[in-house]
């Protein structure tokens, strides 16, 4: 009997569903791919297939065309797909704009953004090539004697990205989760409402995390909670495809007591005053 049943797996093999990758899109920071190191470290204990890159070298001024740091974020989702796995996505702030844009053109089938940065900056106020959200993010980011700078050529890859992408959050198609800190130093929070108004999308969500800061997921107070919500969203916890079933509303169902035959009690007053 034992054989039997083994033969007929064998015939009939039960196909497992493959988890989704996660892939993340970094900011324009120094240390890349390393700002999502905590959802890296946190989710290879919990078992998710997380991948991180780099989108420029921050060693090569050279490297400061936009449009390559873009195609090496697609060029990442294209080959996941080529592997016939399900995408996942996480952004964290110029990484989110670029995220947004990958979810519009890509099979992309949830999407976190993380203090997304389409409000970095005002084109029509911009005097030089560094904007002042570039010049906020570099304050932002704690330098020390002999540190390692971003190259100035970098600046205007950085405002381009999002001047030409900010715009493709209008065109996702999929669950959206929006994380922000209410003490975000670089990204006003508008950046993330009104982003979250243009999401066509029914299935999302804004988030704001009382006193967090910017790089939400290094920030001691908050990077915990910011991980469990990512978890609890993709796996269909936070915003389930099909609504939960609420309990009856109380009064709704007192009223259906008294009043059987729907009748309010200013109705069936003012009938006993008419038939006076």
């Amino acid at each position: 009997m034992r054989v039997l049943e083994i033969f007929k797996k064998w015939l009939n093999p039960q196909k497992h569903e493959e988890a989704p990758v996660i892939i993340t899109v970094h900011g324009y920071g120094r240390r890349r791919m390393h700002e999502l190191d905590n959802l890296a470290l946190w989710g290879k204990e919990d078992g998710l297939d997380i991948i991180q890159f780099d989108l420029f070298d921050i060693f090569d001024e050279k490297d400061c065309d936009w449009m390559k740091w873009v195609n090496r974020a697609k060029a990442k989702v294209d080959y996941y797909i080529m592997q016939n796995r399900r995408i996942y996505m996480v952004g964290f702030s110029m990484g989110g704009v670029i995220a947004s844009y990958l979810a519009s053109v890509c099979p992309v089938e949830r999407l976190v953004l993380i203090a997304p940065a389409f409000n970095y900056l005002h084109v029509e106020n911009i005097t030089s090539m560094i904007t002042k959200g570039a010049s906020a993010l570099l304050l932002n980011d704690k330098k020390e004697k002999n540190d390692i700078e971003l190259p100035k050529s970098f600046y205007a890859a950085f405002s381009n990205t999002v001047k030409e992408l900010k715009h493709c959050i209008s065109e996702v198609h999929c669950p959206v989760l929006i994380l922000h800190g209410d003490e975000d130093e670089v990204i006003p929070l508008r950046s993330s409402t009104q982003a979250y108004d243009k999401i066509p999308h029914d299935q999302k969500r804004l988030i704001i995390l009382h006193e967090g800061h910017h790089r939400l997921l290094m920030d001691e107070k908050v990077s915990w909670e910011v991980y469990q919500l990512i978890r609890l969203f993709f796996n269909g916890i936070l915003l389930p495809k099909e609504p939960k079933l609420h309990s009856p509303d109380y009064l709704d169902e007192l009223k259906k007591q008294l009043y059987p035959d729907d009748e309010e009690p200013d109705d069936a007053v003012s009938e006993a005053k008419a038939g006076d």
